[in-house]
């Protein structure tokens, strides 16, 4: 069977999702948002009923600034959420380090961090768990950073239950470059 009848007989695997509108970037028409020195990349409209879990992919990720990290936030209804209800593990490990970790709390889940100057660009995967379901929302990431060889993992969860429909992603400094994929786990 070809994938759209796959898909279109109840099929599984992932499945491009289209947001209604971008804030801050630009959706090629399928679902791929560019977008280059924004501060704040907003996507509405990506978490809905169709689908329970998510695969996000960023690729092709600069930074203006030193130091610049991704941090993402959950959205409903066109705005940022803004309770501190976000419980993080960081871990990382490098070329020339052992593996450290972080605990953190707050609105943001981070992502990664980009360097400035970088010609070689980061790029992080995660998977979203049950944004849209009235739940807690869960996190697991993974990222590598190419210009020092540093791999990240984030784990963490949002207890706030709630549904949200769509997801930020925000420079802690400067701006940042890139491109987005939102992914729903069809089952």
């Amino acid at each position: 069977m070809t994938k759209a009848r796959d898909l279109a007989n109840g099929g599984f695997g992932l499945v491009l999702v289209k947001p209604s509108s971008v804030v801050g970037g630009t959706d090629n028409g399928k679902g791929t948002v560019s977008f280059s020195a924004a501060s704040t990349v907003s996507l509405n409209g990506v978490f809905n009923s169709t689908y329970t879990n998510y695969k996000i992919k960023m690729d092709s990720l600069y930074g203006s600034s030193s130091g610049n990290n991704i941090l993402f936030r959950l959205r409903k209804s066109g705005s940022d959420n803004s309770d501190s209800n976000s419980y993080i593990r960081r871990g990382f490990v490098s070329s020339d380090s052992a593996l450290s970790n972080q605990v953190e709390t707050g609105t943001n889940f981070f992502l990664t961090q980009i360097n400035s100057g970088s010609t070689a660009p980061a790029f992080v995967e995660f998977e979203l768990y049950l944004p849209f379901a009235s739940n807690q929302t869960g996190l697991n990431s993974l990222n590598f950073r190419a210009n020092d060889n540093v791999a990240m993992t984030t784990i963490g969860r949002h207890t706030t239950v709630d549904t949200f429909d769509g997801c930020s992603f925000i420079a802690s400094a400067g701006t940042i470059t890139g491109t987005v994929s939102v992914y729903g786990y069809n089952k």
